[in-house]
């Protein structure tokens, strides 16, 4: 069995990259508003609202602290993800630019990872501008701060990935209304709002398999410099996860896009 990335021209992906950042640049100031804002109701409302009833340590951090991570990794990867899902979507459906890239030299497989490389280069850009307002709110006091960038690029890989395979089979775009709902229903045991070891032991299970909680753990690690043996193998895993999701993704907009 080959890999569909084996199937990539590099030139060609960063063409469909390009096309997609230019957009951006048209639009830049209205893309920024949801991630410089929401961030900061949410630093309110937990860091401040729910924190102030949480008195204890949480493995040695502050509520506050503790759920920096959480705020960032949680409005990093969601833009990664609606990037996938509703923007790909109108692109391929509606608009019918995955049509017009198609019909010119550039195929599938290039096609989809210049639109992941977008997601992720997206993703990129918010946490550049939410990062400040976590070291504003005090949430990262580790010199290690800006290595968050890493995990938090993987993760957008990860879901970008996920999200833009999972568009390739979705005909309706009320269906993306299920995958919303698993998602933002599987982030609550990701270890963003609480400690994942809170949980029933059989929840805990699902929260590692979930490679959402490796990226979160990852990004408190920057923050705080609270380092650990296990995340080597969350890095591995997270790693793994990505390159397959990856492969898959490509392979579905082939199937999709190509008769």
């Amino acid at each position: 069995m080959h890999f569909a990335l084996s199937k990539v021209d590099l030139i060609d992906a960063f063409a469909v990259w390009r096309r997609n950042s230019r957009v951006y640049l048209r639009l830049w100031k209205t893309e920024l508003i949801a991630p410089v804002i929401e961030p900061i109701f949410t630093f309110f409302a937990f860091g401040f609202g729910v924190g102030a009833l949480v008195t204890s340590k949480i493995n040695g951090l502050s509520y506050l602290s503790f759920v920096g991570a959480g705020v960032l990794a949680f409005t990093v990867l969601m833009r990664a993800v609606f990037e996938m899902t509703y923007g790909a979507y109108f692109r391929m459906v509606y608009q019918s630019t995955y049509d017009a890239i198609l019909a010119t030299p550039v195929n599938a497989e290039s096609l989809a990872f210049g639109e992941i490389l977008w997601a992720v280069t997206k993703g990129i850009i918010d946490t550049l501008f939410i990062l400040p307002l976590v070291i504003i709110f005090g949430s990262a006091t580790s010199a290690f701060t800006p290595l968050a960038i890493l995990p938090l690029t993987f993760g957008c890989l990860f879901l970008g990935s996920l999200a833009l395979g999972l568009t390739a089979h979705i005909f309706e775009i009320d269906h993306f209304n299920i995958f919303f709902a698993l998602f933002f229903s599987t982030i609550f045991l990701c270890g963003a709002w609480f400690p994942v070891e809170l949980l029933p032991g059989w929840l805990q299970i699902i929260a590692y398999i979930l490679p959402t909680t490796a990226v979160i753990d990852l990004t408190r690690a920057c923050l705080n410099g609270n380092f650990a043996f296990r995340h080597i193998y969350e890095t591995v895993y997270l790693l793994v996860v990505s390159f397959v999701l990856l492969n898959w993704a490509l392979r579905s907009i082939r199937k999709r896009m190509v008769v």
